[in-house]
């Protein structure tokens, strides 16, 4: 049966899905997102138990998101995605993200099928779906590197992993890294700060015990480049905020 090339959902936004301002948290725009590409994974064919069986699950790499707009507490809104043709062993993925008044956001990401033994498994050693890819893209982006984080001044966020991180894959949900990147903020400064963009590049994984240290730095007026580190010294996460 041929997969639909695209997927929309309807969500209404409740109040722990928005911040101290009643805005939609980033961490809630990737938890929509990933609802809805795991919906659409599991149409295609290539969903959560799919994989489990071939000892494999999906991993984020990395995501951007614009932001034009936030939509806050009681808002419905309608997220739609659609993938876009696998190359090699990265399957990259369009997001838009409506509300009443039109688009509100948009991402792009890219994904790859991790084994249970870490390897990434290539696109050519699983079954692809019959689906018609959309060669547009919701956002053209290709901006991925991210400054390096002085640790000098030492970490702006930090907390010990405990099992409530954990996803079904057994480790820190990409959605929480998101929150921890955001932590790296006072109230204040996301009071007066405008939210314009912001990606994460998903590097290693964090478990149970590890400390996560965040550091951040402004590399430009408004741009901040964001550094998680567990242990000391290994980079799991980095990212890129960008206020008006």
């Amino acid at each position: 049966m041929k997969a639909s090339s695209s997927l929309q959902r309807e969500f209404i936004l409740r109040n722990y899905e928005t911040d101290f301002m009643q805005r939609i948290k980033p961490s809630s725009v990737l938890g929509f997102f990933q609802e809805t590409a795991g919906d659409h994974s599991e149409e295609m064919g290539l969903g959560y138990k799919s994989l489990a069986e071939k000892g494999c699950f999906w991993v984020l790499s990395k995501i951007y998101v614009e932001v034009m707009r936030r939509p806050v507490y009681g808002e419905k809104i309608k997220v739609v995605t659609w993938p876009h043709e696998p190359n090699k062993a990265i399957y990259e993925r369009s997001f838009l993200l409506e509300d009443g008044a039109g688009a509100a956001m948009r991402a792009y990401s890219r994904w790859c099928i991790l084994q249970t033994s870490g390897r990434i498994l290539p696109c050519s050693r699983i079954e692809q779906p019959e689906i018609d890819f959309r060669e547009e893209k919701s956002v053209v982006f290709d901006d991925w590197a991210i400054p390096e984080v002085s640790r000098s001044g030492g970490a702006a966020f930090s907390l010990r992993i405990a099992n409530s991180e954990y996803d079904l894959n057994r480790h820190v949900n990409n959605i929480r890294y998101a929150d921890y990147v955001f932590n790296c903020f006072s109230v204040k400064e996301l009071e007066e700060k405008k939210l314009k963009s912001f990606q994460l590049h998903y590097i290693k994984q964090t478990h149970e015990n590890d400390l996560l240290e965040m550091y951040r730095e402004e590399v430009a007026p408004g741009v901040f480049a964001i550094e998680g580190v567990k242990n000391g010294d290994e980079t799991v996460v980095a990212a890129r905020v960008c206020f008006e």
